[in-house]
Order: C-alpha cells, then sequence, then structure tokens
C-alpha cells in the first residue's frame, strides 16, 4: 500500500497564533517547539500507516517555507517532500495514481470560518453543472488527489476543518485535536492524545479506504481564490478550464508561486536568511 500524507501546521494540537517571521530568539524557539509538535503528529499518522501494511508513505512538507518537519526525527520508513516553498513541481509533488490513499495533517479551515484557529485560504469554485463551492485548502487537496483517483481517508485539525471534510467526504475519518474559538485562540487536547487520536483515525480511514470514494468534481470549472477575507477575490477574473490540477496551480501564481520553475539559482534566495528577515 502506498500513501501520501500532505501536512500543514496551522490544525496541530497547541498551534494558536499565525506564524511570524521574526528573528527573534523567542520566535526561533517557538517555531522549533511548533515544528517539533508537528513532526510528533507525522510520526503518530505514519505509525498507523505501517501498522495498516503501507510500503510506501510519501510525507509533504507543505507549510510556509516547506522545511518544517524535523525529519531527522521521522519514522525511517517514510520519505520527506520539502525544499524552497513555490518552486516544487507541483503543490503536491509526486502525487499520482500510484497512490491507494491520501491523508492530511495539521489541517486548518478555509478563510472566514466562524471560531477556527487562524483559517485562511479559500477556493470558489464553479462546477460544470453551474453551482458554486468554496474549498479550503484541505478540502483542495481532497480534489485533486480526487483527480488522480485517490480518496481522502483521514484528516487531522481543528473542529471546523473537521466539519468541512465531514461535509464533503462523509466517509473520511477526522482526528480533531482541538476546538477553535476564535481565530487565534483554541481549547486543545495535549499533545501525547493529539498523536494517539492520530494513530487511532489513521488506522480507521486506511482500513475502510476501499468504501471511500476519491472526491473528484464534476468540470468544467471556473476558480478563483482568496486568502484572509473571503470576500476579496486575488484574481480580477475567474478562471476556467476542464483540467482543475492544472486551474489550481495557473491561479497561484498571484501569490508569487512558481511551481515547475527549473531555472538556475541566481543567489537571490538562500535559507534561512530570505524565511528570516
Amino acid at each position: 500500500m502506498k500513501v501520501y500524507i500532505n501536512t500543514d501546521i496551522e490544525g496541530i494540537a497547541g498551534w494558536v497564533f499565525y506564524a511570524s517571521n521574526s528573528n527573534l530568539s523567542v520566535n526561533l524557539k517557538h517555531l522549533e517547539r511548533m515544528n517539533r509538535l508537528l513532526t510528533n503528529e507525522v510520526n503518530a499518522a505514519v505509525r498507523a500507516c505501517r501498522e495498516c501494511g503501507a510500503d510506501e508513505i510519501y510525507v509533504n512538507d507543505n507549510h510556509g517555507c516547506a522545511y518544517n518537519i524535523l525529519f531527522e526525527e521521522l519514522d525511517p520508513n517514510c520519505r520527506i517532500i520539502h525544499g524552497r516553498s513555490g518552486y516544487f513541481p507541483s503543490w503536491l509533488p509526486l502525487l499520482d495514481e500510484s497512490f491507494d490513499a491520501a491523508i492530511g495533517i495539521g489541517m486548518h479551515a478555509m478563510a472566514g470560518t466562524p471560531g477556527a484557529v487562524c483559517p485562511h485560504s479559500c477556493w470558489h469554485v464553479t462546477l460544470g453543472n453551474g453551482s458554486e463551492l468554496k474549498l479550503s485548502e484541505c478540502t483542495m487537496f481532497a480534489a485533486l488527489a480526487g483527480e488522480k483517483g485517490v480518496p481522502l481517508v483521514t484528516v487531522s485539525g481543528d473542529d471546523k476543518i473537521a466539519a468541512e471534510v465531514g461535509e464533503k467526504i462523509p466517509d473520511c475519518e477526522t482526528a480533531v485535536v482541538k476546538y477553535g474559538l476564535a481565530a487565534q485562540n483554541a481549547c486543545s487536547l495535549i499533545p501525547a492524545r493529539a498523536c494517539e487520536l492520530i494513530t487511532e483515525k489513521v488506522y480507521a480511514g486506511l482500513e475502510k479506504r476501499h468504501s471511500i470514494e476519491p472526491f473528484k468534481l464534476p468540470g468544467p470549472f471556473k476558480l478563483n481564490v482568496s486568502d484572509r477575507d473571503p470576500a476579496v477575490k486575488a484574481l480580477e477574473q475567474d478562471m476556467s478550464g476542464n483540467d482543475l490540477w492544472r486551474l489550481m496551480h495557473d491561479a497561484c501564481r498571484c501569490f508569487g508561486n512558481k511551481w515547475g520553475d527549473q531555472s538556475i539559482d541566481d543567489h537571490s534566495w538562500r535559507y534561512p536568511d530570505s524565511v528570516f528577515q
């Protein structure tokens, strides 16, 4: 069995504040602490994958700089996808039809969700039948995985993202590791308990993966995107087309992403200087 784990960080137990790029020592220590909590939650998911018989496990470090997970502390039976954010071949590198299941760890709610922890990003999608749908990063992940025939079987995050996933993909398992009270406030499980819950829910999701339909949306599509305010769309005009994967990537170029750019390095970007300025 081959499993793809897509990660973010705002949805982990204990995370409540929007991220800062300050290089003050207190912020750097905080980020290291949060990165360790994320790493532990990923390990909890990997543990369940192995218990279910997965022999290939790919972990996509997909938050911010895409270099957050302490990979030296990961279960050695998985592989890590990481590097310069926005310059991968795609938003979901290596995800294809060969995967049996997809999992989201540390997922957050879409922009404008009342009471959610650090809500942001909202995809405005008009489907081929004319109906309109809003997607979070998590359910966009599910939709793109669905384009490849891969079902989303488990998601971890706050109760608000769990509610959206439950509405759109009812059979997907959800591990609610915290309850959102406001944009930067939550009632959270203690990390050790959160990891136990994630292992339990990932195992349950993988066990019933054959009965979970891929979240495949009917095209053709019209697409737009918002950052923090869902009422403010980033594109002056909706993008249209039949290929949701391509539309999503083309739309995100408005935020400076350059997926697929293979140009020679010009010395203008260096880690960590370009992240903590």
